[in-house]
């Protein structure tokens, strides 16, 4: 059974300065990790913190995408956004980056074909992120203007994490989809585990169907369940228990910004539309890219972060693109 509740005290921790400018500093935070099955090479929290010395205009939560390539650009977004004044805080995700099981791959856990293990992932991560939360909030740090960003996998995960808890006063979803079932078998990104189902199944094309109407029917079943515990109790495939559209209903899609991408082949076109949907049809807003093209141009991004978190003065946009002199170490 899905269960993201976790008994939290100010855990022992290091941190230590990874970068310095004129405007800010850049801290590398550890501690361990509050979950409890934790897969050999995930058992620490690591959280990158991006700290300006004054003038802090509020803090951002930032939630990479699955794999490792995307991460080095939002850490770069997170370094000019503490030059504008925004406090940001990027957490690696169990599983990613350096933070990988051993023999394993950046990403693939969270797609597994042993369902019981993948699930474990997406459980971890929401117990870690919830872990990073009280953290903050535990040191004062937790500004009370504040979002949540979270792109591709990140952005899932909002969702989930917006179900369970309120501390998040607005999210920003930066492509990102759900209907696990269909990602599966239709997103080009999971086509290793297309080719692991297969494997194990010696060819035998009719799991394929009766996967998506098992998926399709317990979709179904969502709309019939009053609190996130009764849908986690219930008997509907272990993947949608992890599936943002399992939780969406529980979301405030006020609070809630829906960033598309019009040409995005990773995720398809329905996983996209049915995790709106679900959401309540928030705001959306739909940019001239593919999934990750847009990343080399964060800038945009960036700026609109500072709009809606209401920290737009001209100076703070002009820091943005500033050039960061960094301080000998």
């Amino acid at each position: 059974m899905i269960n993201f509740d976790f008994d939290f005290k100010m855990p022992e921790y290091t941190s230590g300065y990874i970068l310095k400018s004129k405007r800010f500093r850049v801290s590398y935070i550890k501690f361990p990790s509050f979950y409890k099955n934790s897969e050999k090479g995930t058992e620490i929290v690591e959280t990158y913190l991006f700290e300006p010395k004054k003038d802090i205009g509020g803090s951002l939560m930032i939630l990479h995408g699955l794999g490792t390539s995307n991460i080095p650009f939002l850490l770069w977004m997170g370094t000019h956004l503490a030059n504008a004044g925004l406090r940001t805080i990027i957490p690696i995700l169990p599983g990613n980056f350096t933070r990988v099981p051993h023999n394993s791959v950046s990403g693939k856990g969270y797609f597994s074909t042993d369902v019981e293990k993948a699930t474990k992932f997406w459980e971890h991560a929401v117990i870690d992120i919830l872990s990073v939360l009280k953290f903050f909030k535990t040191l004062n740090m937790w500004h009370e203007n504040n979002c949540l960003l979270g792109f591709c996998l990140g952005g899932m995960i909002s969702v989930i994490l917006n179900s369970v808890t309120d501390d998040f006063k607005k999210t920003i979803l930066m492509t990102t989809g759900g209907d696990v079932g269909t990602l599966i078998w239709y997103s080009p990104t999971l086509a290793f585990m297309r080719r692991d189902i297969k494997k194990g199944l010696g060819g035998d094309i009719r799991e394929k169907e009766r996967f998506l109407n098992r998926f399709k029917n317990d979709i179904e079943k969502l709309s019939k369940f009053k609190t996130v515990k009764e849908m986690q109790n219930s008997d509907i495939h272990p993947f949608l228990k992890v599936d943002p559209i399992a939780y969406a209903k529980f979301v405030k899609k006020e609070r809630v910004i829906f960033i598309e991408a019009l040409f995005d082949k990773a995720l398809p076109k329905q996983s996209r539309r049915i995790l709106w949907e679900m959401l309540g049809k928030p705001r959306r807003h739909v940019i001239l890219s593919g999934h990750v093209t847009w990343l080399p141009f964060q800038y945009f991004l960036a700026r609109f972060i500072l709009k809606e978190m209401d920290v737009n003065e001209f100076r703070r946009q002009a820091r943005l693109m500033e050039k960061i002199k960094y301080e000998e170490k």
